[in-house]
This record gives C-alpha cells, structure tokens and sequence, in this order.
C-alpha cells in the first residue's frame, strides 16, 4: 500500500497551511471523477475530491459534481434532444388508439 502526503498551503490569509494525507485525490466530481473516487473509497482507501465551487450555473469559475457531461454536456443535450420529439411521438400515437384534446 502506498502513502503519499500532500501540503496544501493558502497564500490569501484565509487559512493557515494543513497536512493532508490520501489514498486517491481526484481532480474533478464528474461522472468520472466520482465513480473512481467511490470505487476506490469501497476497497478501503481515504479519498479526496477537487471541484470548482459549486453553482447552478456552471462555467469557467464554477461549476459542482457531475462535471462537464451532467451539467453542460451531452446529458441536457439528450433532454432537448428527446423533448424535441415529444409532438411527433404524440401525432404517432393516435394511430394505437390514444384519444387526447
């Protein structure tokens, strides 16, 4: 098993410099990014995860867990995708018999 240390040290003031000491640092919580973290932390390891702040609306300074694909990616893709087609389903589905106003 191997050990390694990491100093973080703030140069705002705002805290003073801690130790840290991890099995798995991660730098980003996407789908990615939390999957090996979890992964790892299951087997036993001390895990710590890196992400930007987290906000609503993500962009260069913030952003939170699920990462690119979750929050600005492919996945809101495939919901206007799939919206985009909910008229057509409906006009289809009179032909089975579905009776709406």
């Amino acid at each position: 098993r191997r050990h390694f240390a990491v100093r973080a040290d703030s140069d705002n003031g705002a805290e003073r410099a801690r130790n840290y000491d991890f099995d798995l640092f991660t730098i980003g919580a996407g789908s990615g990014g939390v999957r090996a973290s979890r992964f790892a932390a299951n087997f036993g390891a001390s895990v710590a995860v890196c992400e930007l702040p987290f906000s609503t609306i993500s962009s260069e300074t913030a952003g939170g867990v699920g990462g690119t694909c979750v929050l600005r990616g492919c996945v809101p893709k495939k919901l206007l995708v799939y919206a985009s087609k909910f008229s057509h389903e409906f006009d289809e589905s009179n032909g089975f018999g579905w009776k709406y106003e």
